[in-house]
């Protein structure tokens, strides 16, 4: 007899024979491998970009979580991206060394201070967004606005399924 192959929306491919049966991870197949390549790719084009203007890719990101939402802990930062407390506090370290960021404490909790981007953080951040507009512009070509908003909402869902296992 043949063998069966079954493709699955996973990308888990199972094969039967007469004397064994295995089952094989297809990574071309697997969208986590897929996000995961596509992030990576990403990263490193947004890392050589930031590394130019003297920030790595951790450095960045605080940044960018920062000028996003003004005032945001330290904590809200490790929150919503992939990083552990660890880098993020090496990272603000360095962007309040560098006068890209500045600490205020809090009003509540003196245990607790807030971020906010000083005029020199803000101008490296609105010189940094053009860049890397380009970087997500480059690999969205040949997707319509249409797929490119249905694959976010699907990314958006994919991510609140899955819990933070953090």
């Amino acid at each position: 007899m043949g063998q069966v192959v079954i493709t699955t929306k996973i990308g888990v491919m199972s094969k039967e024979s007469k004397t064994q049966q295995e089952n094989v991870l297809r990574l071309d197949q697997f969208w986590p491998y897929q996000v995961t390549v596509l992030a990576d790719r990403v990263a490193r084009r947004t890392g050589k970009i930031a590394k130019e203007y003297g920030l790595n890719l951790s450095q960045w990101r605080v940044l960018a979580a920062v000028a996003e939402v003004p005032g945001r802990t330290s904590m809200d930062v490790v929150t919503i991206t992939p990083m552990d407390k660890g880098i993020v506090s090496r990272a603000t370290k360095a962007l309040l060394e560098m006068g890209l960021v500045r600490r205020e404490a809090s009003q509540s909790d003196g245990r607790i201070s807030h971020l906010h981007l000083t005029a020199e953080g803000d101008t490296l951040y609105q010189t940094l967004i053009p860049q890397i507009a380009a970087v997500l512009q480059l690999g969205a070509t040949g997707l319509s606005d249409t797929a490119l908003a249905q694959l976010s909402q699907d990314l958006k869902h994919l991510i609140a399924t899955l819990p933070d296992s953090r």
